[in-house]
């Protein structure tokens, strides 16, 4: 099971990558890459900033994951690992709902 801890860990390693054009403001205002939240999209300064402020949540919760990983990999019980996968599926989606609704209560 050792070897799909380190595909999990990589998942999370690139989820973070792909986070990094968001938090240095590469991404300019699109329909398919980014946080798109209702009236985002009306002011570009808007959308780089809660694109940014949004990503960086998101790669401090995958950076969380990344550490679960880690204790299961090198702590973690047999009996434990074969549901690493839904583990991890769950904080990568409470990671997105969290960075969400942090970034809708924080909407002008």
């Amino acid at each position: 099971m050792a070897g799909n801890s380190w595909q999990y860990l990589g998942l999370n390693l690139v989820l973070i990558l792909a986070s990094l054009p968001l938090v240095f403001r590469l991404v300019p205002p699109n329909r398919w890459y980014g946080f798109r939240l209702p009236g985002m999209q009306s002011s570009e300064a808007l959308w780089y900033e809660f694109n940014a402020l949004g990503a960086k949540m998101f790669v401090a919760s995958m950076i969380i994951c990344v550490a679960v990983n880690l204790a299961f990999l090198l702590k973690g019980t047999e009996l434990a690992q074969p549901y690493l996968g839904w583990i991890n599926a769950g904080m990568i989606a409470l990671s997105f709902w969290i960075v969400s609704w942090l970034l809708v209560q924080s909407l002008p």
